[in-house]
C-alpha cells in the first residue's frame, strides 16, 4: 500500500476512532482520554515505523494494515460510558441507535480489540524490524500528527450539530420550532415557536412570525426586545406570549385584540397596564417582571378574568464580581424588595392563585 494511502487511511482511522470516544461527556470520560493517548500514540508509532515496509506491494501488508485499523477502532467504538440516567455504546452515539445488544458485547469486543492490536501491532513492527526498508517518512509524519489534533474535534463538531439537527426535526414533527427560518419554511405546520437565547440573541421582535398563520405559543424568553409590535391580532391561534426577561416598556393596547391569548408573560419596565388587558375575556394567567411590581401589584383588582398571577421584581445587572463582601451586603440591604405582604392580601380580595 503507498505511503500515501497508508497516511490517509491512518489519519481517519485515528480521527474517527478518538473523536468518537471522545463525543460522550460521561463518566468514564476520562478513561477515554487516557485510552486516545495510549491507543492513538501508540498506533501512530506502529505505523510510521513500520510504514516503508508496508508500502512494499504485497497482500499481506495490506491485510495487515486492514486489521490493524479494525482491531483500533473496535477498541474505542465498542467501549461504553454513562451518565446518570443511562449508559452508551460509542457506537451507538455516534449513529444514533439505541441498542443494548450494543451495550452488552460491548466490553468483550473491546477486550478481543485489545488483545488483537497487541498481537497485529507486534507482526507489523517485527516483520518491519526484520525487513529493514528504509525511507524518510518526516513529511508525512508531521502533517498526520497535526491532523490528528484538529480531525477528532472536527469530528465531534459535526456530530453533534447532527444530532442538534435531527433533534430538531423531531421536534419539528411535534409543532414546535427553535429558528425562524426553519419555521418560516413550514409556517403551516408552526404551532410553538421557542427561540434559545444562548443560540440566537434578538434585540427586536421578529416581524416574520406575523406569517405563523398556526402559531399558539411564542415563547422569546431571555432576549433584549423591547417593544411589543402592533399587529398580533393577526396570529388568531395565538395563546400563549412570552416576552419575560426581555427590556419591554410599554404593553400596547393593540394585544388586547388577540382574542384567544390566554396567557401574557412580559419583563421590562412595565409601569402600566392598559385598561383593555383588564377585561380581556381570554387572558387567564399574567405574569410581570418589573422593578415597579410592588406598585402594578395594585392594579390586580381591577382585572375581571384572571385565575393566576405571578409578579417579581426586575434584578438590576450588577457585576458582584467586582464588588467586596460589604458593598454586596450593603446592596442587598439597600435594594427594593418584592411586597409579599400585598401581594398575600390581593391574593386574599381577588381570589388570584400564584403561578409560575
Amino acid at each position: 500500500m503507498k505511503k500515501t494511502t497508508q497516511t490517509i487511511l491512518l489519519t481517519l482511522v485515528v480521527s474517527i476512532g478518538i473523536g468518537a470516544r471522545l463525543s460522550i461527556l460521561g463518566w468514564l470520560f476520562f478513561l477515554g482520554i487516557g485510552s486516545a493517548l495510549i491507543f492513538g500514540i501508540s498506533h501512530l508509532v506502529v505505523h510510521f515505523y513500520s510504514m516503508n515496509y508496508l508500502a512494499k506491494s504485497e497482500n499481506k501488508s495490506t491485510l495487515l494494515i486492514v486489521l490493524s485499523h479494525l482491531s483500533f477502532l473496535g477498541i474505542f467504538l465498542f467501549q461504553s460510558d454513562f451518565d446518570d440516567s443511562r449508559s452508551y455504546s460509542v457506537l451507538g452515539h455516534t449513529f444514533g441507535v439505541e441498542s443494548e445488544v450494543l451495550n452488552s458485547i460491548g466490553f468483550p469486543i473491546v477486550g478481543v480489540s485489545i488483545i488483537s492490536f497487541i498481537i497485529i501491532s507486534f507482526v507489523i513492527v517485527k516483520k518491519a524490524k526484520r525487513n529493514k526498508v528504509s525511507g524518510n517518512n518526516i513529511k508525512y509524519i508531521i502533517p498526520t500528527i497535526i491532523a490528528c489534533l484538529i480531525l477528532p474535534v472536527v469530528f465531534i463538531n459535526v456530530l453533534y450539530a447532527n444530532k442538534d439537527l435531527q433533534r430538531t426535526k423531531e421536534l419539528e414533527t411535534t409543532g414546535e420550532f427553535n429558528s425562524i427560518s426553519r419555521a418560516i419554511k413550514n409556517s403551516e405546520s408552526v404551532e410553538i415557536i421557542k427561540i434559545n437565547s444562548y443560540q440566537t440573541r434578538l434585540t427586536s421582535f421578529p416581524m416574520e412570525i406575523m406569517e405563523l398563520p398556526n402559531v399558539k405559543i411564542i415563547d422569546l424568553n431571555q432576549q433584549q426586545i423591547s417593544t411589543i409590535p402592533d399587529g398580533l391580532s393577526k396570529l388568531e391561534s395565538l395563546e400563549v406570549l412570552n416576552l419575560l426577561d426581555n427590556n419591554i416598556s410599554k404593553i400596547p393596547e393593540s394585544i388586547c385584540d388577540c382574542e384567544n391569548l390566554k396567557e401574557l408573560r412580559i419583563g421590562g419596565e412595565i409601569q402600566r397596564f392598559p385598561d383593555c388587558l383588564k377585561t380581556m375575556k381570554s387572558l387567564k394567567h399574567l405574569s410581570i417582571q418589573s422593578p415597579y411590581s410592588n406598585e402594578l401589584l395594585d392594579e390586580l383588582r381591577e382585572f375581571e378574568n384572571l385565575e393566576t398571577a405571578h409578579f417579581y421584581l426586575k434584578s438590576d445587572d450588577v457585576d458582584f464580581s467586582s464588588m467586596t463582601d460589604e458593598e454586596t451586603k450593603e446592596y442587598f440591604k439597600n435594594s427594593k424588595k418584592f411586597d409579599k405582604e400585598k401581594w398575600e392580601q390581593i391574593k386574599k380580595e381577588t381570589g388570584l392563585k400564584h403561578k409560575y
